[in-house]
This record gives C-alpha cells, sequence and structure tokens, in this order.
C-alpha cells in the first residue's frame, strides 16, 4: 500500500513563502494497493492536485475508478470536490463511502456545494457515476480489497477515523479530534461535560483501532500552550497524538492537519518537541507534507 499526501492542512487553505515546505492546502489522502484500486481520503483543496494528476491517466479517458472515504464534511474537507475535474467526465466511476451527517445524507451535503449561490455547476451536472453508500459508525466494511474499520472521533457533528487494512498493511486516519477528557463534542456522546467512565472507554476502544498499525496519521493542530481553553474546537497536540501511538504499538505516527496560523519552523518546533517527548520511544515520528508517499511495501514503513 502507498499513502501519498495531497492536503495537510486544518480549517482553510493557505499559501504563504513561509509554508511552502509542508505545504497548504487542506485534507486530502491518497491510497493505492499494489492491485492498483484507489482511495481517496476527503476532499479538501488538496484533491484539486490530486484530480489533475489523475486525469494525465485513465481518468482523462473515462475510465477511472476510485472510492472516496468522508471523514467529516466541516469545509475544510469538501471544498475541493467541485474542483475536482475526474467528476467531470463521463465514464469514471466513483463510491462515496460516509456516514453522512445526523439526518442528512452525503449525497445532500456535497449537492448542497453546487447551489448556484455558491457554484455555478449543479451538482446533478457532473458526468461521471458516482454512488454512495452510508454506513452507521462502528462498521467494518470491505472494499477492493481494502478492509475499511470505522469510529467516531471526538469532533462536533459525525467525523470518522479509519482503519485501513489491505497489502498486509495498516494505516488509521485520525484527524479533528479533542482530548475526550475535557470535553464530549460529537452527536451522541452526551453532552459537552467530561466524564470519566465514557473517556476510559472511548480510549480503550480507539487504541484497539490503532493497535500495531503501521501508520498512524494524527491531527496535531495545536502547541500545548495553545491548547489551553480551546479543547472544544476539536483538535489535539502532538503530545495527544503520542500518547495514543505509543500505548497503542504503532509504528510510526505522521502529526497531521496543521494549523494554517503555523509556519514551516512552528511545525518543525511540534515535530520536534513530539520528538523530544518519545525519545526513548522505537516509533518514527514525522510531520505530514505535501507530495510525500509513504511506500508501506509488504513489510510496513
Amino acid at each position: 500500500m502507498k499513502l501519498t499526501f495531497y492536503g495537510v492542512r486544518g480549517s482553510y487553505p493557505i499559501s504563504r513563502p513561509n509554508n511552502v515546505r509542508y505545504g497548504g492546502n487542506s485534507t486530502c489522502l491518497h491510497f493505492r494497493l499494489t492491485s492498483g484500486a484507489e482511495f481517496i481520503f476527503d476532499g479538501g483543496s488538496g484533491i484539486v492536485k490530486l484530480g489533475r494528476e489523475m486525469m494525465d491517466r485513465e481518468f482523462s479517458q473515462g475510465n477511472g475508478k476510485a472510492t472516496v472515504l468522508v471523514g467529516h464534511t466541516h469545509w475544510d474537507h469538501i471544498l475541493g470536490y467541485p474542483f475536482f475535474l475526474p467528476f467531470y467526465v463521463p465514464g469514471n466511476d466513483f463510491r462515496f463511502i460516509s456516514a453522512g451527517q445526523t439526518g442528512v445524507s452525503i449525497h445532500e451535503i456535497l449537492s448542497g456545494q453546487h447551489h448556484d449561490l455558491h457554484f455555478p455547476v449543479p451538482f446533478k451536472d457532473l458526468a461521471a457515476n458516482i454512488e454512495y453508500d452510508e454506513f452507521s459508525i462502528g462498521d467494518s466494511l470491505a472494499v477492493d480489497g481494502m478492509k475499511l474499520t470505522t469510529f467516531q472521533l471526538n469532533h462536533p457533528g459525525l467525523t470518522v477515523a479509519y482503519r485501513l487494512e489491505g497489502d498486509s498493511t495498516s494505516v488509521v486516519v485520525i484527524t479533528d479530534t479533542a482530548r475526550i477528557h475535557a470535553v464530549r463534542l460529537g452527536d451522541n456522546m452526551g453532552g459537552l461535560e467530561p466524564d470519566s467512565a465514557f473517556s476510559r472507554r472511548y480510549t480503550d476502544q480507539l487504541t484497539a483501532l490503532c493497535a500495531n498499525a503501521d501508520v498512524l496519521v494524527h491531527d496535531a493542530h495545536f502547541f500545548d500552550h495553545e491548547i489551553q481553553d480551546k479543547e472544544h474546537w476539536g483538535h489535539a497536540t502532538g503530545e495527544d497524538a503520542l500518547i495514543l501511538a505509543r500505548n497503542a504499538g504503532v509504528k510510526h505516527l505522521v502529526l497531521f492537519h496543521h494549523a494554517p496560523e503555523h509556519n514551516d519552523t512552528e511545525v518543525d518546533q511540534i515535530l520536534q518537541a513530539t520528538r523530544d517527548l518519545g525519545r526513548r520511544d522505537s516509533l518514527k515520528i514525522t510531520a505530514a507534507t505535501e507530495g510525500v508517499t509513504i511506500d508501506l511495501g509488504e513489510a510496513g514503513p
């Protein structure tokens, strides 16, 4: 399995000289199995570049096929879909895998972006064949040789973590998640007030989801000093990510969802601080960078 990062920022895309090294596009990841099966995680602004690269392949001829995994539907994770060129080519096949939002389907959410107040092309005019499979969070699915295990994250609305298993390797993607011991944010999590028993169950289940993963991609939006009084924003720190990776026996932790306010040097600082905290651990720690591919191979990363 190969994992390539096309968007690594949270909240909104940016373009500044001091953010070039890690990149300024919002969330988009691409997975490819050795069989050739392709999976896209989220459609932030990073999906635009991915779409252009796909148009250099069979997708320009209407012979492309890919599965789109929806983490959640906040703006920074979906704003790139209307500009994804393979959607406009007849013959291409796309399958959205999503939990939607409470009472709202993924089809309704995506088509709403194409209302003429926001975008000039109606959603119904997209030429590719697009199908929608909705699941209940906690379900496991098998799609084109990939096993998908899902888990609800601590973030407003319905936000999904995925464990992807294929080619004898595993990757867990956890973006947009808050400290469960400080606040409960997700739908059906029982309200904002912290609950110690709920927190223990949630942490145990999340640790089990990540157990022995080859790669964990995890929200590290904040410095530790920044998160104070912002736990309800729905994000985490490098230390939060490290604690989970350590307890789950993860091999490679990738810090992700970089704050748009942070320049490259500040992302470096978060990375180095996390490495310092994990210096006695055996796991590898890196920061997600646009254009970088992790080739897990048969023996892991």
